[in-house]
């Protein structure tokens, strides 16, 4: 006689098996669905990021620009929104502009929109910068007197520009950022 050999897998086996291959497919199925996840929420931060950053530049860019003269000090901060007069400014397209902006920040039910018009020219362009503003702060540095909350103030009208322009904002996933900028023309 012969002895009995097997020639395929038991049904235990099988029962077995299937359930270590169930138990590898949920977990490398919570592994992508994680990974997915963590994916999202770091686009989704870096796109809010991206955003901050691109209003600030614009903010600084008109700031570096301010145009003072003896009429006017460039410059005038309000509690709820920030005024300049910006010089210096291109056209990418070549059309004739005014060689004068006056550009305005203000915050208006969670957005904040940036307004500018050349001098002398018709016409108001609207720019959202931001969505979901929870607050912005404008401050104002100027070396005899410190940090304003409005500019010019009767003590410092006719005095030259500041020294610094302080933007706080609190805007979606951040809770509050600071930014600091140097004018050009403070002494």
């Amino acid at each position: 006689m012969r002895p009995n050999t097997q020639a395929g897998f038991t049904l235990l086996e099988l029962v077995i098996a299937m359930a270590i291959f169930t138990l590898l497919g949920i977990g490398c199925w919570r592994l992508f669905d994680g990974v997915v996840r963590a994916e999202r929420a770091s686009s989704a931060h870096e796109q809010a990021l991206r955003s901050l950053q691109r209003a600030v530049a614009l903010i600084e860019r008109d700031a570096l620009h301010v145009h003072t003269s003896a009429k006017s000090p460039g410059l005038t901060l309000y509690p709820d929104r920030l005024n300049l007069r910006r010089g210096n400014w291109r056209n990418p397209l070549g059309q004739p502009r005014s060689e004068l902006q006056d550009v305005s920040y203000r915050l208006e039910q969670g957005v904040l929109w940036r307004y500018s018009q050349g001098v002398g020219v018709a016409g108001v362009q609207k720019q959202q910068l931001l969505s979901d503003v929870r607050a912005v702060r404008w401050r104002l540095f100027d070396a005899k007197t410190g940090w304003l909350n409005a500019w010019p103030t009767r003590k410092a009208y006719g005095k030259k520009t500041p020294q610094a322009l302080e933007l706080q904002i609190s805007v979606g996933r951040f809770e509050q950022v600071r930014r600091v900028m140097l004018l050009p023309e403070g002494e």
